[in-house]
């Protein structure tokens, strides 16, 4: 257990974790457009339908034993992905806003789902992520992210993994008072290996 929280603290630094509870789902996704968002219609190891999104677990996760069956934040982000099995943008990878959480200490946490629709595998992408609002009041705003191989692993086309970002309580009551008509949220600088 104690691997396992050290492990986490590991993560939130790299603006990672993946344990809590969830408090209400927000679902905004944000796409790499050029550098501007793109709204969409809700409409290693994997879980998910043959032909829809798979959702995997990251590498750090899965080396310490965690499976979408007996971690509860992967068996919530698993049956987000079943009800929308086409959540990503086509041909791109994307982000699609879930939740907030609290970890075991009980800070504030946003997860995100990182989504590749592109046609090949990725690892140690990277980009800068800004989350707002129209009145310039942001959550983030080109807040780097980082995801390296040795902690997510690889992310296989049409599969999407969790990336969470730890949040103060001012960033979450931003969060919190978002709404659809009202937000900004774009991928800059996006950059990848592809995995052959």
């Amino acid at each position: 257990m104690r691997k396992y929280l050290v492990l986490l603290t590991i993560l939130s630094i790299l603006a990672l974790a993946a344990c809590g509870k969830t408090e209400k789902s927000t679902e905004k996704p944000v796409d790499n457009g050029e550098n501007n968002s793109e709204f969409e219609t809700t409409g290693n190891k994997t879980a998910g339908s043959e032909q829809g999104l798979k959702l995997q677990v990251i590498k750090g996760d899965a080396e310490v034993g965690v499976t979408v069956e007996n971690n509860e934040l992967y068996s919530e982000l698993d049956k987000i992905i079943q009800e929308n099995p086409d959540m990503g943008a086509a041909g791109d990878f994307s982000l699609y806003v879930v939740d907030t959480l609290h970890d075991e200490e009980g800070n504030s946490k946003l997860v995100i789902l990182g989504i590749n629709r592109l046609p090949v595998a990725i690892k140690n992408f990277e980009f800068n992520y800004t989350l707002g609002n129209k009145d310039e009041e942001f959550v983030w705003e080109k807040q780097p992210v980082e995801m390296k191989e040795e902690i997510a692993g690889i992310l296989q086309p049409n599969s999407a993994l969790p990336i969470v970002l730890p949040l103060t309580d001012e960033q979450k009551m931003l969060v919190k008072s978002l709404k659809e008509g009202n937000i900004v949220m774009s991928i800059e600088d996006f950059k990848y290996e592809e995995v052959k």
